[in-house]
């Protein structure tokens, strides 16, 4: 598709860069080509989903719950929570297709000053979620025995380097490879889900003495901390958005039937671990999910499964660098950040982009502090979605003739629930972790002043 040069818009967001809905941007002398179809988007919300976390989070979210109904119920409910936030994402992704993802939409909502703000906290939130996926993939591998003698810290840079030289290749080969990589992880899951179900039963508990104690609010923020960071990873069609063809109908079909496939995976992978396994078994071990295909068909399942996991992290670091490089280009095109971030290469790769947060993502990977970098990740998540929220309802009130090929059904009902929710786990996640939640807070608080010295 050729590119063309765009009048200003009544805003002047043209003028600087920023593309119109449903047009091509302008990079220097070339822009992002629209090759991505709806099987990128469906394998890429599963895959994007479907990473570290499923495999270690059960342990976390059963040893703060202890009880087998309050575990299932707890990941229904985060299934529905990450579909209500969901709401948000395909009415602005489908009415707004952009590259940037978060920045891009908020700018274009509430303001360059807010979505400059909300730019630098996903950027950030992009480069801490690469580091601990690194991190993790390094636990996997040296669990399932692959490459051996290797150090962690030194597994989780090689595998960033090989993501970055992925995506340099240009946007359609880099696709294709994430498409099939994707799927394969669906796939994957299954299979494994499908050996846990196979597993024994364990032994019923012995019946409790005592009831059990209330349920603190940290114990409640741990579990939902949890169970959020397994979830996300549906956004991924906004920051591509550019480059899907027909984002007006493909958004919310990847984003709905992906989504939809990943919430049933881990609500069966839950009911089959506390079948396989006794929940104090679940909370001790780092990988349930290994612990669980073990107790099937001996060792080597669970260094299968812990191989699976290797796999399944490395296409979500692949995944997450392409993505979060698009909202890096996004604001350098509009002169948030240098404008040699906003060149984009014959095939569609933003590299310098690229460059920074391969490298950005290389230094808090070096820590090797895979429970301090969730922790710092998980404000910034919540942030940037309470600012989705908030750009929806701004817009709905700014630009009520916006063409909306997918619309929030029972506006405003979902939008005040996510905005609620969103708000309480944002205060719970800060009381459960102050220090971690502190420094992901200063970080955005540091880059709001600059903002706002700097315009």
């Amino acid at each position: 598709m050729p590119l063309r040069h765009l009048p200003a818009d009544r805003e002047g967001g043209a003028a600087r860069g920023r593309a119109p809905p449903g047009g091509l941007s302008i990079a220097g002398a070339r822009g992002l080509v629209r090759v991505l179809g709806l099987a990128f988007g469906l394998a890429t919300v599963v895959g994007g989903v479907i990473g570290a976390g499923i495999l270690r989070q059960p342990g976390v979210v059963a040893g703060a719950l202890g009880e087998p109904f309050l575990i299932v119920s707890f990941w229904v409910a985060g299934a529905i929570m990450a579909a209500v936030n969901a709401f948000t994402v395909v009415e602005l992704g489908a009415s707004l297709p952009r590259a940037g993802g978060p920045y891009a939409l908020v700018a274009h909502a509430l303001g360059d000053r807010p979505g400059a703000l909300i730019g630098w906290a996903d950027w950030m939130n992009g480069m801490s979620t690469l580091a601990f996926l690194a991190v993790a993939f390094a636990e996997f591998a040296g669990r399932a025995g692959l490459l051996p003698g290797r150090s962690p810290g030194l597994l989780a840079v090689a595998l960033l380097l090989v993501a970055f030289l992925l995506n340099w290749q240009g946007t359609r080969t880099n696709g294709a490879f994430q498409t099939g990589l994707c799927a394969a992880k669906g796939i994957a899951l299954a299979l494994i889900l499908v050996a846990v179900l196979l597993a024994p039963a364990a032994p019923p508990p012995p019946a409790a003495d005592a009831p059990h104690a209330a349920l603190s609010l940290a114990a409640i923020a741990l579990a939902f901390r949890a169970i959020h960071n397994c979830y996300t990873g549906y956004q991924t069609p906004i920051y591509v958005g550019e480059e899907m063809q027909a984002p007006e109908r493909n958004v919310a079909r990847a984003v709905f039937g992906g989504l939809g496939v990943v919430a049933v995976l881990y609500v069966l992978i839950n009911i089959a671990l506390l079948r396989a396994l006794e929940v104090e078994a679940m909370a001790a071990s780092p990988i349930p999910l290994a612990e669980g295909a073990q107790a099937a068909f001996g060792p080597a399942a669970g260094l299968a499964v812990a191989a699976f996991g290797a796999l399944s992290v490395a296409a979500s670091v692949n995944l997450r660098l392409m993505t979060h490089s698009r909202g890096a280009f996004a604001m350098a095109r509009d002169r948030v950040l240098p404008a040699a971030l906003a060149h984009v290469a014959p095939g569609g790769a933003p590299r310098v982009a690229l460059l920074l947060t391969f490298l950005g993502a290389v230094g808090l990977a070096g820590s090797g502090a895979y429970l301090a970098l969730v922790a710092i990740n998980a404000p910034l998540r919540i942030l940037i979605e309470i600012a989705l929220v908030l750009s929806l309802v701004r817009l709905r009130q700014t630009a009520p003739d916006l063409p909306r090929p997918f619309r929030m059904p029972l506006y405003p009902l979902p939008a005040l629930i996510a905005l609620l929710g969103n708000t309480a786990l944002l205060v719970a996640v800060v009381l459960e972790d102050p220090a971690n939640s502190g420094i992901a807070l200063a970080a955005v608080a540091a880059a709001a002043l600059f903002i706002w010295w700097r315009r």
